[in-house]
Parts: C-alpha cells; structure tokens; sequence
C-alpha cells in the first residue's frame, strides 16, 4: 500500500504565503509509523502546475491519494481528483481539512468525483480506514468493505445506498501519543522565503503545534471543526524532544507556534519559557497565528521575551464595540488598547487582525476599525475581508437568511469580497481594505519598521505580493 498526501495545485494569485504543511505532516507519521508507504506533495510549495502534478501521481504510483482542502481549493481538488482517475482509475481518493470537515454532509456537491471525504483530525481514523484498505485484494472496490467497518472509522464520510454518513470525529486526549510530523518528508529549506506572517529574524523556520482545540465562541472562526473545543495540550517534555529534533536535526533556528491559545494556560506557558532557556536553544520564536488579549499579563510576557520570543500576532478584530459584540469577541475596546501597550511595553512587537465587511457592519463602524488601528501602538496591522467561513455560526444565519445564496468558493480568500454587507457594494468595500493599508502603513514609522525587518529579495517579493493583493485584488 502506497499512500500520497497532496497540497493541491493553487493559483499564483492565492500564495501569499508558503508554509509546511502540518497536517499531512502529522498524518504521514501515523501512516509510517505502522509501516505503510507514505509521500507528501505540497504543490504551493513546488510550484507545481496540472501536468506536472499529474507527472508526480504516474510516477509514484500510489495505491490511494488524500487531498488538504480549503474552500478556494474546490476547483483545484475536483480536477486533480480526475487526473488522478486518468493515471489509474483504481486509485482510491480521499479529501479532508477545514472545508470538508465544515460542510461534511454536502461533500458530493462540492467535490463530486472522490470516493471518501474526512473530518477532524485524521491521525486515528486515516490510519485505520489506510489499514482497512491494505488488508483487502482490491482496495479500488470499495464494495469490498462493509458497513460496519466503514461505521468504525472515526471521522470518515462516505455513502450507503446514496446517502451520506458522517461518522464522528476521533479528539486524542494525549497528544504526545501524536507522532511528531514527518519532517523528514518536508524539505524545510523550501520554505523559508514566506513562512507564516512572513516576518522571521532567523532561519531556518519551522512551524509547531503545541495545543489543539478552541473553547471560545468567535462567531467567525470555524477551527473547532478540525480540533473541537477541549483545549489539549502537548507535555513540555514532548514539545523540547521535538525543538531538539528541529534544532539538532535539521539546522532550524526558529520556531513559529501556530496554535491560537498557546498562552491560555499561563502556568504551562512558564514552564515551556522557563525550560526553553534552561535547555539553551539558540532559537527565536513568535506566536503569528494570533493570540488572545486578555489570555496575556506582564510576567508572562517579560518569560516570553527572555526565551526568545520577539513578536506576538493578536485578533483585535473591530474597533466598533458593537461589532465586537456581535462576534462575541469578549473583549472591550479599552481593554483591548490597555494589552496592546503591555505587550509594546515589554518589548515585543505586535501584529494586529483586523476584519472588515462583518454582516451587519456600517460604514461607520469599518472607519472606526481603521482609526482604531491607527490610535493601537501595533509594529504591523493585517486588514480582511470578512469571509463566511462553512461550519461558523454567522455562515448558518447568513445561510439561513438567504443573504450566500452561490457563494463563490473561488473567492474565498482573504483579499476577495466573497459577501458584502447590506448597504455597501463590493468595489467599496474593496476601497475601505486599500484605505485601511494605506493609512497605517504609510507613516513613517511603520514604514521604517517593515523595512527593518526584510532580510531577503525572496522576502521583499512576498511583501510586495501580499500589498498589491491587498490594494488590488477584487
């Protein structure tokens, strides 16, 4: 049995950014780690086109292929899925990630041509169903697996006599039972001219995850889809085992925490800083996915900065506190400026998130957000177009209010306007995110501090990349 991982094939228009792909990373260690034969193809990365995908897939062979999948990944996938049918019609395939795992049960309608679809993660049940599949004659017939083991397998979406079965998703309790990701199957020295935010101090980069789960509410946010809303978290031991390997292993000499919680829980937080320095990595690190305001305090921060941290991304989201409201963000806006200038305070650096075009924002409000932006003591700010993400909360009430009636998936990312607010029209809202660039980075001392921090062409092309989106992508 030959298993192949895909980052499927993107349009240039859509990278922004090119970072390791962690999930497929941790599903190929499960996979090898029972023996069965395992690749990764990230085609961002590769910079891959149809023909030389479907090149890769002739020349591996594989017995099954999984494809990673986001909403804008749609066309992508259900193509790549034909090319591989065309290689070898036997092949069996799958599709999982944040857009399968959001709108499981119309899978088909989105990707008509695969023959199995996954939700959450993948580490326990893609293994199983893998080991389900080596273990008959023909794993292409799909005929040959019953019910009853199709119905053992957790998070697997599949079909019985037409309908769609969504089984539930598997949340390991114990992370370190999680095998670290395959890096011996990510060529991290391709990534490092964009990794996650773009803004690095050393290199090589490498991304981790250290917790998984989310128990907030956010009414934008779909990530529990794939992790769930129990917060887990690694051991401290487990995470240094896997920084050693990084650092001993494979040169890497910082190290970007994706998780959105990391510092939820102050106590393990220290103890991670406290045995960082007691170890003595030469490693910076940084928290760009976002961190909560009101998870951060002084003394937690001054650890943070003595064991190498240098920048922090936060989800301010709004500047209008009815806004933030309606997001059930749980934050107020003096709150929000009193953190903000705790953590400037300290001496990190500080990038905001900001979200325009929530339904039921005005135009007001969207000012509000772009002077509030301004008014915060932030190194760097990132303006987006609200995006109505499958699986959250304000996707069912705009779904249900028939206000995304053929949403164009293609269009969902964060430079598109995917949905428009009543009252406003799509090149003004456009003209709204140019503004809100515009006006924070067109000061001096923003300017100089963006500047400061580029270290490479590579590096200058991504920024460069990521401002035209922004100014104008529509």
């Amino acid at each position: 049995m030959k298993v192949l991982l895909v980052r499927p094939v993107t349009p240039e228009r859509v990278v922004l950014n090119v970072v390791p792909p962690m999930g497929l990373g941790y599903l190929a260690s499960s996979l090898k780690k029972s023996g069965i034969a395992v690749d990764i193809l990230d085609s961002v990365q590769r910079g891959y086109d149809y023909p030389q995908f479907a090149d890769f897939v002739k020349e591996y062979n594989p017995d099954v292929v999984g494809f990673s999948s986001f909403s804008h990944d749609i066309p992508s996938v259900e193509r790549s899925i034909g090319l591989v049918k065309e290689v070898n019609t036997r092949i069996v395939t799958f599709v999982g990630g944040s857009h399968p795992s959001a709108r499981s049960k119309e899978i088909w309608d989105d990707y008509p041509s695969v023959d199995y679809g996954f939700r959450g993660e993948g580490e326990v049940g893609f293994l199983k169903i893998i080991e389900y599949l080596s273990s008959v004659d023909e794993p292409w017939n799909k005929d040959l697996l019953d019910e009853s083991t199709l119905r053992s397998v957790s998070g697997l979406i599949w079909k019985s006599n037409g309908k769609v079965c969504c089984n539930n998703q598997a949340f390991p309790g114990e992370l370190d039972s999680i095998a670290f990701p395959a890096w011996e199957l990510i060529d991290l020295k391709g990534y490092q001219s964009a990794p996650q935010g773009v803004i690095f101090k050393k290199q090589p980069v490498a991304p981790m995850i250290i917790t998984r789960g989310c128990p907030f509410l956010c009414t934008f946010c779909a990530g529990f889809n794939i992790t769930g809303r129990k917060l887990r978290y690694r051991t401290i031991d487990n995470v240094m085992e896997e920084i050693g390997l990084l650092y001993h292993k494979y040169n890497v000499r910082e190290i970007h925490i994706l998780d959105d919680n990391f510092t939820l829980d102050k106590e393990f937080t220290r103890k991670f800083c406290e045995e960082l320095i007691r170890r003595k990595f030469d490693v910076s690190w940084c928290c760009p996915n976002g961190l909560r305001l009101d998870s951060l305090d002084r003394e937690i921060l001054v650890l943070m900065r003595k064991a190498g941290c240098y920048y922090v991304s936060i989800g301010i989201e709004s500047g209008s506190q009815r806004v933030l409201d309606m997001m059930k963000k749980k934050l107020k806006i003096f709150e929000i400026k009193r953190q903000v200038d705790m953590v400037r305070s300290v001496g990190l650096d500080v990038n905001g998130f900001f979200i325009l075009g929530y339904p039921g924002e005005t135009i007001d409000d969207i000012r509000e957000t772009i002077d509030f932006a301004r008014e915060l003591d932030l190194s760097r700010a990132a303006f987006y177009n609200f995006l109505p993400l499958p699986g959250t909360s304000v996707y069912e009430d705009l779904l249900e209010g028939h206000k995304i009636d053929g949403l164009d998936w293609t269009k969902m990312t964060q430079w598109d306007v995917p949905y428009v607010p009543d009252g406003m029209k799509a090149d003004q809202l456009k003209e709204f995110q140019r503004s809100a660039f515009l006006k924070f980075y067109l000061r001096p001392i923003i300017f100089y501090r963006l500047l400061r921090e580029i270290k490479s062409i590579s590096q200058l092309k991504f920024i460069v990349k990521r401002a035209w989106a922004n100014l104008f992508s529509i």
